[in-house]
Formats: structure tokens, sequence, C-alpha cells
């Protein structure tokens, strides 16, 4: 229990130290802009503006830095840069309290979502797990060998094929504490402030898509209030759950995801940190064309991509919808900046680009055309024609459990509004849900889950959170925000609320509550749950990182599970490949098949010693990492009770390829 509380601690410091890591860089480049101190667009006391103004400029500036003179020199560009932005902060004056408070309050859910609980010498992963590992072996990878990135899932000698900028950006406080903020907490500190950055962009968009409605505190509060809101998953989460007489705890996975806003800071915050950095940028050229909008806009532009190439695609789509418009109103300058900061923004992601296509080995595109599916649909018609018709008709039901009260916000706003934009803003906002719509319904990725398909659908999202809000307020009573009015809104908005609310809550709750539910759960990540066991493979991994050099290659067994995530939650070390997944970052399918019939075997099934020191040394393996979760444990007469141990504990051994005798 006490380690529990340890993690705590780091993640509030992790989330202290960037903090002030990313403000104060922001407050410099928003000096340098102009827009420190332009009351029309600043929240309040600045704060929100250089927390935008760093998640759009320092994920492409550090991720150059690093990829060509190394990530200490990348620590101290923002080092450097941090002292630059002290003097502005004297314009800003101290960061009120409701905002610290509110970090706290956020730092708070993202631990409980994120830290591993221990009770009695048992250690229970959450969910998010499933997730965090790839985030976790990222960064710890970047620390340790740089960029171009290596792949953390596959030893291989061409580098990650990932956008990694989010990655840079975690991997500084690592280096700069020397590991005494671990990458877990860096992450889920990056997770916190994401949600600050959110609600400060979504303050900016309410001032300049909302001019008519001044940004008062009931308009904070309805914001707040909406972020923090779910969608319909519960009820048809439910359902299934009841039909099956077991608990479903990941409710989203029922079809197709949209992903509320708490959920999709917990599980994918480098999305978040892009749509932040993209759509900040186009208000940046919208607000004060020229050159410094050119220069700031371009590096946002590429940040977003780099942080998630597909928010950077449904952002550039959006862009060119701007585009097009802004050339039918003949507003050439304004056009002429945009270009200019994309044709940048191309040049920044030049360097990445080429580590990604030099690091991919699949030949198939990443992206095909579809008509987006529909949970209930899926499950009782094979793919074809008829279920793709009926997925098309079916869609403003499949949106209405999605996106929920959002979804009827939406069409409110505009069946109520019947005028067109008047702000480059509010345009911006119409563009980029057509634009995440478009891609959202028509497109996915090709890759292990379709992320394009889920993840723009975060541009609509903001779009939605910004008029759902417009309508709480227009239907409150004069004008102000009250949960006490939902009867009033239209279309029961209200009770819609109140559903979104049980679902995130139920979530938050199920994914730590899981263990204790099983075996009757269902919806929930195929993980091996085994709490004494992955106590001690902490225990095993943390011994490693301290005693067995950093260029070892560790190796567990790779088909213990789809994903496995104790060697990259708490390991330093390489692996050969970690599981069936494993070409998540670029690597062939056939390569990581090959690896997993090769390695299997010496977890797997008797054999003798030196065997599996020549099947090991063919896949270059230093260290095995053998638990009793593997079959071979239970060969009492086997190599794994007669070689010498690294390390042993009643579960776990780590043992030296060297040591299981001579080849033959």
């Amino acid at each position: 229990m006490v380690q529990t509380f340890v993690d705590f601690a780091d993640l509030l410091a992790a989330t202290a130290l960037l903090a002030v890591l990313l403000t104060l860089p922001g407050a410099a480049f928003a000096n340098w802009t102009g827009w420190l101190g332009a009351k029309d667009v600043m929240p309040p006391r600045g704060w929100g503006i250089a927390l935008l103004f760093s998640f759009a400029v320092l994920p492409v500036s550090l991720s150059l830095v690093a990829r060509f003179a190394g990530l200490d020199a990348a620590v101290a560009v923002q080092l450097v840069l941090a002292a630059a932005g002290i003097p502005a902060t004297r314009k800003m004056g101290w960061p009120p309290l409701w905002s610290v408070l509110g970090l706290l309050a956020c730092s708070l859910v993202v631990g409980w979502a994120t830290i591993d609980f221990r009770f009695g010498g048992n250690l229970y992963q959450p969910t998010v797990a499933v997730d965090m590992v790839k985030h976790v072996a990222t960064v710890n990878s970047m620390v340790s060998w740089g960029l171009p990135l290596t792949d953390p899932f596959v030893s291989r000698v061409q580098p990650a094929g990932y956008y990694y900028f989010f990655y840079t950006v975690a991997a500084v406080p690592v280096r700069l504490t020397m590991g005494v903020i671990d990458a877990r907490a860096a992450v889920g500190a990056l997770a916190v402030l994401d949600g600050a950055a959110a609600l400060a962009l979504a303050a900016l968009l309410w001032r300049k898509a909302e001019p008519e409605s001044p940004l008062s505190r009931n308009v904070i509060l309805a914001l707040v209030a909406l972020l923090l809101c779910g969608n319909l998953d519960i009820v048809p989460g439910f359902a299934a759950g009841i039909a099956r007489h077991v608990w479903p705890i990941e409710i989203e996975w029922w079809n197709e995801q949209i992903a509320p806003w708490t959920l999709s800071l917990i599980w994918v915050p480098h999305h978040i940190l892009a749509l932040v950095a993209g759509v900040f940028g186009l208000i940046l050229i919208a607000e004060r064309p020229g050159i410094p909008s050119v220069t700031a806009g371009g590096l946002a532009f590429a940040s977003c991509a780099g942080v998630s190439v597909w928010i950077g695609l449904g952002t550039a789509l959006a862009a060119a919808f701007w585009l097009v418009s802004l050339i039918c109103r003949k507003r050439y300058r304004l056009a002429l900046t945009l270009v200019a900061a994309g044709c940048l923004a191309a040049v920044l992601l030049v360097p990445e680009t080429l580590d990604i296509l030099h690091g991919r080995a699949d030949q198939v595109s990443p992206i095909a055309l579809t008509v987006r599916s529909f949970g209930p649909l899926k499950a009782i018609m094979s793919p074809g024609f008829v279920r793709g018709v009926l997925s098309f008709l079916l869609l403003p039901v499949n949106y209405f459990f999605e996106f929920g009260i959002f979804a009827v916000g939406a069409v409110v706003y505009w069946r109520e509004r019947r005028a067109p934009a008047t702000t480059e803003a509010a345009r911006i906002l119409v563009f980029a849900a057509a634009a995440g719509l478009l891609l959202g319904t028509f497109a996915r990725s090709t890759l292990i889950n379709n992320d394009l398909g889920w993840r723009v659908m975060l541009l609509p999202q903001l779009a939605f959170l910004i008029w759902t809000a417009a309508v709480i307020r227009s239907h409150g009573r004069d004008g102000q925000f009250s949960l006490a009015d939902f009867r009033r809104w239209p279309s029961a908005m209200g009770a819609l609320l109140l559903i979104g609310y049980a679902g995130n809550a139920y979530e938050l709750a199920s994914m730590r509550a899981y263990p204790f539910l099983a075996p009757n759960v269902t919806l929930v990540p195929e993980t091996v749950l085994h709490p004494e066991l992955d106590a001690e493979l902490t225990s095993a991994y943390g011994w490693a990182n301290s005693h067995v050099p950093r260029s070892a290659i560790l190796q567990h067994n790779p088909v213990a599970a789809p994903r496995v995530l104790d060697f990259g939650l708490y390991g330093r070390n390489r692996v050969a490949v970690a599981d069936s997944e494993a070409a998540l970052y670029g690597a062939s399918k056939s390569e990581v098949d090959a690896r997993l019939a090769a390695i299997a075997p010496i977890f797997t099934a008797p054999s003798a010693a030196a065997q599996v020191r020549a099947r090991a040394a063919a896949e270059g393996i230093d260290v095995l990492v053998v638990s009793s979760a593997d079959p071979i444990w239970s060969d009492v007469h086997g190599w794994v009770w007669s070689a010498p141990v690294l390390f042993a504990s009643p579960h776990v051994r780590l043992i030296a390829t060297r040591d299981l005798g001579p080849e033959r």
C-alpha cells in the first residue's frame, strides 16, 4: 500500500514539474506573438494561453532537437525556454486558486485510473495498463536510446515506425530528474495538463465563436460540466451485461467507440494534445494573419501531426475546407498565411516522416474506405453490401448513442441558430466537425484498431462541446447554467447529462473493480490477472533495471496474452518480441509471427538447457524472465530449476542464457 501512495506522490510531483516546464516556455511564445496581453483572447490571467502555446510549439521543437542533437540537448532547450518565460509571467500574476485545485482534482482522477494498487503483497493493475504499457515503454525507449525511436516491442535494426512527438515531451522530465520521475508519472502528468489545455481551448473558442456571450463563470462551469460528461454507452453496455449475466467493464467496446473526454484523457492523452495543438494553430492564424502566426501556426500543425497522425489528418482536412472558404470570400491574406503555415509544418515533419517510413515494413495501405459500423449489426450480420447499407441508414442512431447529449446539443444549436457562422473561429468549428465526421464515418485505419475512426471524432466532439454549452446557457434561467433547470432543456438534455455522468462514473469504478468481479465480466481487456505474480514481476524487473546492462535483451513469454504488460510497465530493457500485437510500431507481421514461433517453445515446451540456450541465442536473448504462469515452470526437473539464477522469488526467476550450458 505504501508504494501506491509513493506512485501518487510521483504523479503529483510530475504534474507540478511539467506545469512549470510547459507554462513558462508557453508564456514566452505568447508574449512574443503579442497574445499574452490581448484581453479579447486571454483566459483568466493568461496561464491557459501559455499552456496552449506550449502544446502547440514544444512537441515539434523538442523532438527536432532530440532527433538531431540528443535528448539532453532537448532538456537544455526546454530549460532555456522556461527561463525566457519567467519575465512574461509578470503579466499573468499567480495562477488562480481554482486552477490549482482543478489540477489537483484531475491528478487524483488520473492517479485512480492509471496507478497500480497494492494490497498485502498483491498488485492490481487498472484496465488502462493495456494502453499505458505502450506509452511507458516508448518513453523509456526514448530515454535509453534517443531518436530515431527504437522499437520497444521488437528488437530490430530499423527504427520504430510511429509518431513520437508526445513521447519527447514526456521523456524530458524523466531525463531531467534522472528517473526520479518515471515514465508512467510523466505520461499521467501530461494527461492532467491535457485536461487543463482542453478547458483553456474551449474557453478560447467560446470567446471567439460566441462573441455575443461573454466568457462568464457560468460558461466555464458549463464547459467543465460537459467535459466531465460521457455518452450513452452505459445503456447498451448494461443491456448486454444483463443478457449475459455478467458485468460489462469497458462499456465503449460494444460499438465503434467515440470515447468521452475523461476517458480519452486517461487512455489516449497524446490524441488530446494533438487536438489542442491543431485547433489552436488554426485559431492563431484566424486571429492575426502575418509572419508570427505563420511561424506559430506552422509549429502547431507540425506538433499536431507529429503527436497523432490521425488528428493531424483531420486537422489538415478541416484546414482545407477553411482554405476553400477563405478563397471564396476573397480573404487572400488569411489564406496565404494558412498555406504558408501548412508548408512550414510539412518541412518540419520531414524527419519524423522519414523515420516512420523507414521503420514500417507493412505494405498495405494504412487507411481504407468504409461505412462506420454499428455494433449490433456486426454481431448478427457478416460484412458485406447489406450490412454497409444498414450501417449507413443507422448512422443517426449510432451517433446518438456515441455522442449522447452532445448530439442533441449540436442539432438544437443549429435548429435554433438558423444563421451562418459569423467569425472565423465559428467557421473553423464547423469545418472541424465536418472533417471529423467525414473521416470517421467513411474511412478507417487498418492497424490493430480503428484509431482513425475513433480519434478523429475528437474534432466534432470539440465543436459539439461549444454548441451544447451554448444551448444549455440559452435555455437556463436568465442565461445561467443550472442542473436544476434540466427539465426545461430541449429533448430532456438533463436526463442525457445524468446518463453520461453515470457512464463515466461506472467506467472509472469498473477499471479498478474488475479483478474482484472476475470471472463474471465481459468487455474487459484481455489481460492475465495474477496479482501476486504481477507484484513479483515488478520486483524482478526493478532488480534487472539496476543490475542488468541496459543493452541486454530480456525476454518474457510472448504468448502468455495478446498484449503482455509487465515487461513494458516495469522493465527498461529491450525484448526480442513483446506479444502477438508487437507489429504496432512497424515490424512486419511475418517477422513477429516468426519470432513468436521461435521463442514460445522456450516457455511452453520441455527442452534441454542447451537447446534453450541455442534457441535464445539465435534471437539475441540475454536473460529469460520465467514465471509460474508459464507451462515450463511446472517441469520440476527442467532447466528452470537446474540453471543458476540472477534473481529468484517464489513465482519469478531471471536466468542468463549464458548459464544454460554449452551449445551443442
